[in-house]
């Protein structure tokens, strides 16, 4: 009877967990040139466009010039997020990390070979800034901005 019990809990908890369910590392699989498919926000509908956030029950604690925040505890790429901004009028991507710069760039630039900085290209969109949080010096953000002309 005890081991009966025991499979059951265990298959309510497999039922339970979404199979298939997206993670971060697959939503922001494009950042190294600012592509982010599905990621947003939908005004009109008060919803988030992605799975992401209905399979984790999240909804926008803020909103602010057409940007969505959302309170996370997940991991992007080993890093831990603590915040994510998605569009919803216009294109900007950020993750907040939970770790400084100096520990977060690494990490990054070992997936996607690329520096991270500030540059003409990202300031056009294609290609991610990682920044130091100018109010939490434990924290950092990378972040696309719009590309000129839209997606």
């Amino acid at each position: 009877m005890k081991g009966s019990v025991h499979k059951a809990a265990l298959a309510g908890l497999l039922l339970a967990s979404p199979v298939g369910a997206a993670d971060l590392d697959q939503l922001f699989a494009g950042l190294d040139v600012c592509q982010f498919d599905f990621f947003y926000y939908d005004e009109p509908d008060r919803n988030p466009s992605h799975s992401f956030f209905s399979e984790r029950g999240l909804k926008p604690y803020k909103e602010r010039d057409g940007l969505y925040h959302f309170h996370v505890q997940e991991q992007l790429f080993g890093l831990p997020v603590v915040e994510l901004v998605v569009p919803g009028t216009q294109n900007f991507h950020m993750a907040v990390f939970d770790v400084p710069a100096t520990e977060a760039k690494p990490v990054l630039t070992a997936r996607f070979g690329i520096d991270f900085a500030l540059s003409v290209p990202a300031l056009a969109g294609e290609a991610p800034s990682l920044v130091a949080d100018p109010r939490d010096p434990g924290r950092s953000f990378v972040y696309c901005v719009e590309r000129q002309g839209g997606y």
